[in-house]
C-alpha cells in the first residue's frame, strides 16, 4: 500500500526524464521519484528494467459511461498492468503502469483511465508494434526480429497480419480520414522519428516510412493517382507544424484536424 502511495507522488523532473526516454506523449501518465519509479527485475526469465507509473485524469470523469449520471463517477483502487516498450539499450524494457480506475456511485459500474500508448486488453506497447511492424518492411527474418524485441515469433507474425493490408500500396484505394502520427524509429531510419499513417474507419495501419521529411511524405504518397487522393477529406494529425502544408499539396480535398 505505502509503495502505491509513493506511486501517486508525481516527481516532475522524473517524468519528463521518463517521457523522453521512453517517448510518451500522454499528459495523463506521470511517475515518481527516480527510487520508486525504475527497479530491475526478472520478466518471464529475463532480466528487464521496469518503469513504474501512474495513468489518471487530472480530474474525475463528468459523468458515468454506463448510465450516464452527472457527478456520479468517484476514485477507485487503481490496477497494475505490465506493458512491454521498445527495448531500451538492447535491455527488455516494461512499464508497470497503475491504471486509475474509477465508481460511479449510481449503478457501481468500475471503468479505468485509458491511454493511446497500449491497445486496450494488450500488453505490447503501439510503439513496440510499430517498431516491429517497419522492421518487417526489410530483408529481415521474423526470428531475427522477434529476438531483437523480445517477443515470440507468433507475437510478430500476430502483428502483421493484425495491422498490415496485403494489398499493392499504390493501388490501395485511400479512406476518406487518415490518422497520421511520427514515432522513434530504429536506426535504419533516415531520421530520428518515423511516419505512419492509418486507416480513420478501421485504425489499420497502412504503411509506414522511415522518412518524415515532406519531401519523403509527398514522394510517397503522389505514386497514388490523382483520382484516389482527391478521396481524402480528412487528415488528423498532431504533429510538426510544417506538415500540413505537405498534406494540403498531396490532398487537394482535404480538411486537416
Amino acid at each position: 500500500m505505502s509503495f502505491l502511495h509513493n506511486i501517486k507522488k508525481n516527481c516532475p523532473s522524473t517524468t519528463t526524464f521518463i517521457k523522453k526516454l521512453l517517448s510518451i506523449k500522454d499528459d495523463n501518465i506521470t511517475f515518481p521519484t527516480y527510487t520508486d519509479a525504475l527497479s530491475e527485475e526478472e520478466v518471464h526469465g529475463v532480466p528487464s528494467k521496469v518503469f513504474s507509473g501512474l495513468l489518471s485524469y487530472p480530474e474525475n470523469p463528468y459523468c458515468c459511461p454506463k448510465c450516464g449520471v452527472v457527478g456520479s463517477v468517484i476514485k477507485h483502487t487503481p490496477k497494475a498492468s505490465l506493458i512491454q516498450m521498445i527495448p531500451y539499450q538492447n535491455v527488455p524494457t516494461y512499464i508497470r503502469l497503475y491504471k486509475q480506475r474509477y465508481r460511479c456511485k449510481d449503478c457501481d459500474h468500475t471503468f479505468s483511465a485509458t491511454t493511446k500508448i497500449v491497445d486496450e486488453n494488450c500488453y505490447l506497447s503501439n510503439a513496440l508494434k510499430f517498431a516491429i511492424l517497419n522492421d518487417l518492411k526489410e530483408k529481415c527474418s521474423m526470428t531475427d526480429i522477434a529476438n531483437r524485441y523480445f517477443v515470440s515469433t507468433k507475437t510478430v507474425e500476430r502483428i502483421l497480419k493484425s495491422y498490415t493490408y496485403e494489398v499493392n500500396p499504390y493501388t490501395y484505394q485511400l479512406p476518406e480520414c487518415l490518422l497520421v502520427d511520427e514515432f522513434k524509429g530504429t536506426k535504419d531510419c533516415h531520421t530520428k522519428l518515423c511516419f505512419i499513417f492509418s486507416d480513420g474507419e478501421t485504425g489499420k495501419i497502412i504503411d509506414i516510412l522511415n522518412d518524415r521529411r515532406n519531401f519523403a511524405i509527398k514522394d510517397y504518397f503522389l505514386r497514388f493517382s490523382l483520382e484516389n487522393r482527391r478521396r481524402v477529406k480528412y487528415v488528423v494529425m498532431d504533429m510538426n507544424a510544417s506538415y500540413p502544408y505537405a498534406i494540403k499539396e498531396i490532398f487537394p480535398n482535404v480538411s486537416v484536424g
